[in-house]
């Protein structure tokens, strides 16, 4: 039975997934993350989008973006995970395949979804019990939302203005969002 095609809106907010072949670390140093933020970069000046969170785990990655046509969502996502590929079994000496399965490509469709979206992209290092403490985590857009760390990589999420009318303001309802493990139980 063939797979679904993708559901591919312009203008449309997708949280995107892809995970390590067999749960493969995919990231085992600093040179690792910053080659993939390296291509990120470039995927986002030759593909327009605009990427709100992201999180790169040691085995897999989770990205907040909105891409502007929507033919370019998987030429975008091609030249992310191709390009790492590449990359990954040149410095591994590895062949075969580096990611498991195709991407997975949640649609937004409710914009105000993309704070929560976020919290869940960035709470993604306390769950997998790699820190207690978020701020210890630099693969990330937290340190960005929650601090105001530079990030060349980032786009601003439309709904982080509102969260407080200064900068401080922000960041500190941020932090205090993220905190909460469950935002939205009774």
């Amino acid at each position: 039975m063939p797979r679904p095609p993708r559901q591919l809106l312009d203008g449309g907010c997708y949280h995107l997934i892809a995970r390590g072949n067999n749960r493969q670390f995919l990231f085992s140093d600093e040179d690792a993350f910053r080659y993939f933020i390296g291509l990120l970069v470039r995927a986002k000046i030759r593909f327009p989008a605009k990427l709100y969170h992201y999180c790169l785990m040691s085995n897999h990655i989770h990205l907040l973006l909105e891409i502007g046509t929507s033919d370019h969502l998987p030429k975008f996502m091609q030249f992310v995970l191709q390009g790492y590929a590449r990359w990954f079994c040149k410095q591994q000496r590895y062949s075969g395949h580096v990611w498991q399965g195709r991407y997975k490509s949640l649609l937004i469709v409710q914009e105000s979804y993309y704070l929560e979206a976020g919290r869940y992209i960035e709470r993604n290092p306390m769950r997998a019990k790699l820190v207690q403490d978020l701020n210890d985590y630099s693969w990330s857009s937290y340190l960005t939302y929650a601090y105001g760390q530079a990030n060349r990589l980032l786009d601003e999420d439309p709904y982080y203005a509102q969260l407080g009318t200064t900068p401080t303001q922000r960041q500190l309802a941020y932090r205090d969002f993220v905190r909460l493990e469950s935002p939205y139980a009774p």
